[in-house]
């Protein structure tokens, strides 16, 4: 994947140009998991979830996690976040390279980190600018009420204080509900959270996950299927699928989500986004 939507500064100055209404939201894709969310001016800026680097393969250049496609912006470009929530500690979400850039630019930025993973980032991030986020313990950046849900990935997994080590986010901002999954795998107990919170745009992986790939400690997530079926189990407004797009080894070709939609759930909304584009969002 060579061709980029927007990037670097261009993709910068659209985000500052953006402005949104009541009940109204913008985000960008920034490729793999990530995601750049805007609201008001008094709602802010938060990230998702950002790899913004090639440090995963800098660091190990025999691994077979290489990018598809260059990062849409460079970590010290995100001088204005308010916020950046990590979902779990894989190098493509808790991207160490990236959050010491954007901390080196920012000295307000929030990051929300699961608890059992503050540690990983304490010599990089003051304590100030660190919450430590825990299942169901909701907490505000500026403008957005973010609350932490338990992921799976592809168990639920905890550390002796029974905190999870992998987490998805609500999120409700200027009359919208949004819901992260993070990486996870569909079970009975996030079907049931998700849909008591009636999340309007919900932002899930459908690379899934197989054998030969769990063979080689790739861990998966919920399938194309899956996903569907999940947002039509909880009820979604508008579907956004996430982590397919960036390491050739473990990703899905989208025309098969949309094909199993057609046929499955023709009236679902959804949309499949490029890295660096732009959506906005009315409800």
């Amino acid at each position: 994947m060579s061709a980029i939507y927007k990037s670097g500064e261009w993709l910068i100055n659209e985000v500052r140009r953006t402005k949104l209404y009541a009940e109204s939201i913008s985000f960008w894709n920034l490729g793999q998991a990530g995601i750049l969310l805007k609201g008001t001016q008094a709602d802010g800026l938060i990230c998702i979830d950002p790899y913004l680097t090639r440090s995963i393969e800098e660091s190990d250049p025999g691994t077979e996690f290489k990018r598809a496609f260059s990062p849409v912006v460079a970590p010290e470009m995100l001088h204005d976040l308010d916020g950046v929530l990590v979902t779990h500690g894989h190098d493509d979400h808790l991207d160490l390279s990236s959050i010491k850039e954007i901390t080196r630019v920012s000295d307000d930025t929030k990051f929300a980190i699961p608890a059992p993973l503050v540690s990983l980032v304490q010599e990089h991030v003051a304590n100030k600018n660190i919450q430590s986020a825990k299942d169901s313990e909701p907490f505000m950046i500026k403008g957005f009420k973010i609350t932490p849900v338990p992921a799976a990935h592809t168990e639920y997994e905890t550390d002796s204080l029974g905190n999870h080590l992998s987490l998805g986010y609500f999120i409700e901002v200027n009359g919208i509900r949004l819901f992260h999954s993070g990486d996870t795998v569909v079970t009975p107990q996030l079907i049931e959270t998700v849909k008591e919170f009636k999340p309007h745009v919900a932002f899930l992986p459908i690379n899934g996950g197989d054998y030969f790939r769990s063979s080689r400690g790739i861990i998966g997530n919920m399938s194309f299927r899956e996903a569907a079926d999940f947002s039509a189990a909880v009820g979604v407004d508008l579907i956004i699928p996430i982590h397919y797009d960036m390491f050739p080894n473990n990703r899905e070709n989208p025309a098969y989500f949309v094909d199993y939609l057609f046929h499955h759930y023709p009236n679902q909304k959804f949309h499949m986004m490029v890295p660096g584009e732009r959506f906005i969002y009315h409800q």
